[in-house]
């Protein structure tokens, strides 16, 4: 059995304050690690930190780009127990997704169809939580449990199979001892 990573963050930018009004939800973005120290994190966002636009498949980390650049970001971290078979598989895909990241393009539009209930997206277009569930689902370490263009970055805390390990400022989360 292998160990991933699920970061919950709600951050200070205009898209995020947006999606908080509009959902009311506690977190508004969400990443995807493959080992605890968090420096590379997968997800779908902005790829300047800066500018909402352009956006896309990006890595992230806690140390640099809008995570970095705040004390203050709420977020929660969760673990998940998942198969060396997924692991490999999701190790896989993240790769694969990661050289052809050109070929991907963020679904601007999904997300006020989300929030409306309606499905969205094409074979390579992902918001954050659309991007995380597809994988997840794709490589076995999670159940079908929703559409993947249906998901909230907090159905990830609802995962029966999530354990939270972490919840508090992101200054705090780069301190954590795993």
């Amino acid at each position: 059995m292998k160990e991933i990573y699920i970061l919950l963050t709600n951050s200070t930018t205009l898209i995020s304050k947006a999606i908080s009004l509009c959902t009311k939800a506690e977190y508004t973005h969400v990443a995807l690690a493959m080992d605890k120290d968090l420096t590379m994190l997968y997800s779908f966002g902005r790829k300047f930190k800066w500018s909402m636009v352009p956006s896309g498949f990006v890595r992230e980390g806690v140390n640099h780009g809008v995570m970095g650049d705040s004390e203050n970001m709420k977020c929660a971290l969760y673990t998940i127990q998942i198969s060396d078979n997924a692991y490999q598989r999701l190790a896989n895909r993240l790769r694969h997704m990661e050289s052809k990241k050109n070929c991907y393009r963020f679904n601007y539009l999904g997300l006020p169809m989300c929030g409306f209930g309606w499905k969205s997206g094409g074979k390579n277009v992902f918001f954050c939580s659309q991007f995380v569930c597809h994988v997840l689902q794709k490589s076995g370490a999670i159940e079908e449990h929703k559409h993947p263009s249906l998901t909230h970055p907090v159905d990830f805390q609802k995962l029966q199979v999530a354990n939270k390990i972490f919840e508090g400022k992101i200054s705090e989360l780069r301190k954590f001892a795993f």
